[in-house]
């Protein structure tokens, strides 16, 4: 049976201080889900490698997304 994990990152020991990254994933055990967090990580981290590279990146509008109109065009 999975659970709902949410692992937050959080610099320093305070209680109160909020987390810098915070992610939730579904998961039977803890084990499981810092790997599926571990994972989600390395993906975002190689997409922000390729626009590092490229230096290029598409933003659209809510409505855009919302509507299915956000096009990807690339151009040699």
């Amino acid at each position: 049976m999975a659970t709902t994990w949410t692992i937050a990152v959080k610099i320093g020991a305070s209680a109160d201080s909020a987390p810098i990254y915070e992610i939730t994933v579904e998961a039977p055990d803890a084990p499981t889900a810092l790997r599926r967090v571990a994972a989600m990580v390395t993906v975002e981290e190689a997409v922000a490698a390729d626009l590092l590279v490229d230096g290029q990146e598409e933003v659209f509008s809510r409505a855009e997304v919302e509507a299915g109109l956000e096009e990807h065009q690339a151009q040699t």
